[in-house]
């Protein structure tokens, strides 16, 4: 690795927005919560918006570079394009990792209730997205299953009649061309867009090469309005597997090595939604939202003993409905969700047996799954300034699963008859908004979030365990907080306590544990201030306590899991800090302190990560109105820190954190 040049660094800083754009004339406005546009100040709950404008002064890789700027938010990048997300909670794994968060393409699910992705976001298309809205905590009554902890909603943006290219690369090798045009077609506009990525990887063996492609057509047709939207995602990718030993992500030579060459994770998806809108008269809306999708899953577990092939996938139809109306001094919405999903899992282990990691089949079987869900809410003016939500829905799951291998113990692997099981959850919401006056609000909400389990919770199950015996996992809310633009300092405070029930996840020997508890506690600031004429600061921290509610040591006892310890992979604080100056209309230099508290690494308390504070410099450039030159330096200092650290099957492991590299980029716009 070169060291970048000090001229370097001064010409390749990225500006880098604070959270909360918008003014006291035109606050933001977001549209997941209730599929319409709402002013952020009068939903009861904390929602950050991620900005065309923002997103392109971030000019992310990876999503985790975008997202991580969001307070509560702490996405832990694996290899390549893997992730594992945290909302308000853990870094979560396995079936809890895959189930807790929602993830949606324009209010539409990217995966089926029960078949999530615990590395989705690498399926979205965050690369060509007009905006990204963040809700933490339980989603609204909109969201069902996988909303517990919080959800992410990529936007598409509206075709135009221009075209633009993006071009960005590093001195690693790394490049991402983005393309987009829009014309007029069909008594309407349609626009097409193109993410094509290829990174060698700064570790041996762990390149990718990802194509995405989303094609969006938006038209009027009488009374109705439609908005359609194709998308397409491939991925390829060498993974890197984990450095193990004590601080191993410190040694260089470790670092940039990887011990298991063999390691891969293929995925293709394809997604169609058509959104179709029309005015009912009296100021209603009726909104019909159908849409299918087709996901196929590769990959080679190389985080467990055995490294056993995994294959999965699923195809699914479903139709989204609401209507949207007033009675009096109320508003309510009212609909009803319903999908219908056929998948598959697969799991072969091609080595020799590694301790209870047999050789040869694990899993094999499908799982037809429908979901039908209701909800209703409304909201109540209490007077000019307050606001009351009440909102409930029910989610009613039901799973028809079908092994198609023989049954019976295999290691540690059970495989079970053919079965059928269904689940009923409801998630009763309230919320109350008080405007303080035109810049100040206050909000409090009571909410519960619920999932039914991931079939992989359900079917790929352990000899530790019997068929039936998972719960559908039950999270309950209450948060305040405080919403506000005080001459031009846009800011945001919430404080929250959870608790958590049916906890599902795998402890420090891979052993799954499906009766947990755990306890989550925490505060949130996020403000973006000018200084001046020319400089702006801006920050998002979080103080949070997130704690295991039971003991497991009687029914696991290599879990070590104590009443009152703290959850492993959970710092108890994250932070940002930026500071930009804007010389002119046209340029714009800004450094970036990140900053993740130390955390224990495994459910004991035995063992940590210190933590890190890395910085990050950036900077853009407007040559014309056509075309912007932009570039960063990452991990400015050189840190040699871990994107992830853990501790499983007796050893530390980590995946190591990029170096300091130098990006950079090129925009043009027609």
């Amino acid at each position: 690795m070169k060291a970048a040049r000090p001229v370097s660094i001064l010409m390749f800083a990225l500006a880098s927005a604070g959270p909360g754009r918008g003014d006291d004339e035109h606050p933001p406005i977001i549209v997941t919560a209730t599929r319409s546009p709402l002013p952020i100040r009068e939903y009861a709950g904390s929602v950050e918006v991620l900005d065309k404008e923002r997103l392109d002064e971030i000019a992310a890789v990876h999503p985790a570079e975008a997202l991580n700027e969001v307070a509560g938010v702490n996405i832990h990048r694996g290899s390549g394009q893997e992730h594992l997300t945290a909302i308000r909670s853990p870094v979560l794994t396995g079936g809890a990792g895959a189930g807790s968060f929602l993830y949606l393409e324009d209010g539409v699910p990217l995966r089926a209730a029960g078949f999530a992705n615990v590395n989705g976001l690498f399926e979205s298309m965050i690369e060509l997205a007009d905006r990204v809205e963040v809700t933490k905590g339980p989603g609204s009554v909109l969201y069902g299953s996988n909303a517990v902890h919080g959800l992410i909603n990529i936007l598409s943006p509206a075709p135009d009649k221009g075209f633009s290219f993006d071009i960005i690369g590093n001195e690693d090798g790394y490049a991402r061309l983005k393309l987009a045009k829009g014309a007029g077609f069909l008594n309407g506009r349609i626009g097409l867009a193109t993410s094509l990525t290829s990174d060698p990887g700064f570790r041996a063996d762990s390149g990718f090469d990802q194509q995405k492609v989303q094609i969006r057509h938006d038209m009027q047709k009488g009374k109705w309005r439609f908005k359609s939207i194709a998308s397409f995602q491939n991925l390829n990718q060498e993974t890197a597997g984990f450095v193990r030993g004590p601080d191993a992500y410190k040694n260089p030579v470790l670092a940039r090595g990887n011990d298991f060459p063999e390691a891969f994770r293929d995925g293709k998806t394809a997604r169609f939604a058509v959104h179709m809108k029309r005015a009912t008269g009296g100021g209603s809306t009726l909104s019909l939202i159908p849409y299918v999708r087709w996901v196929d899953l590769s990959f080679l577990r190389h985080f467990v003993p055995g490294q056993a092939n995994e294959d999965s996938g699923h195809k699914s139809i479903g139709l989204l409905t609401s209507h949207k109306g007033t009675l009096k001094n109320s508003q309510y919405i009212i609909g009803l969700d319903s999908e219908f999903t056929r998948g598959f899992v697969r799991e072969f282990q091609n080595g020799p047996r590694v301790f209870s990691f047999i050789q040869g089949e694990h899993y094999d079987y499908h799982v037809n799954a429908s979901v039908i869900s209701p909800y209703l809410q409304t909201r109540h003016d209490l007077s000019r300034n307050t606001k009351l939500t009440l909102g409930a829905r029910a989610d009613y799951t039901f799973y028809d699963y079908r092994n198609n291998i023989n049954n019976g113990s295999f290691g540690r692997f059970l495989r079970i008859n053919d079965r059928q099981d269904d689940y009923l959850t409801i998630t009763p919401k309230i919320g109350l908004t008080h405007e303080v006056n035109q810049n100040i609000s206050l909000y409090s909400r009571l909410a519960r979030g619920s999932r039914a389990p991931q079939i992989t919770d359900l079917y790929s199950l352990q000899i530790n365990q019997r068929a039936g015996e998972i719960k559908a996992e039950k999270l309950d809310s209450l948060e305040a907080g405080m919403k506000g633009n005080l001459s031009g300092i846009r800011f945001e405070a919430a404080a929250f306590l959870m608790r958590k029930n049916n906890f599902y996840f795998r402890n420090a020997n891979g052993f799954n544990v499906s009766d947990g508890k755990t306890r989550h506690k925490g505060v949130e600031v996020s403000f973006a201030a000018p200084l001046g004429r020319h400089f702006d600061l801006s920050g998002a921290f979080t103080l949070a306590s997130h704690t295991y509610a039971f003991s497991d040591i009687v029914s696991s006892p290599s879990s070590s899991i104590n009443k009152g310890n703290q959850v492993d992979s959970a710092p108890k604080t994250l932070g940002q800090l930026q500071l930009a100056l804007r010389p002119t209309i046209r340029s714009s230099l800004s450094v970036k302190w990140q900053h993740v508290g130390k955390y224990f690494t495994d459910p004991g308390n035995t063992a940590r990560y210190p933590g890190h504070d890395v910085f990050t410099l950036r900077s853009h450039f407007v040559l014309s109105d056509k075309i912007t030159i932009y570039g960063r330096i990452d991990n400015v200092l050189n840190t040699r820190y871990a994107d992830r650290a853990d501790f499983a099957f007796g050893t530390e492991r980590y995946f190591p954190a990029r170096p300091r590299t130098l990006f950079f980029g090129l925009r043009f716009k027609s």
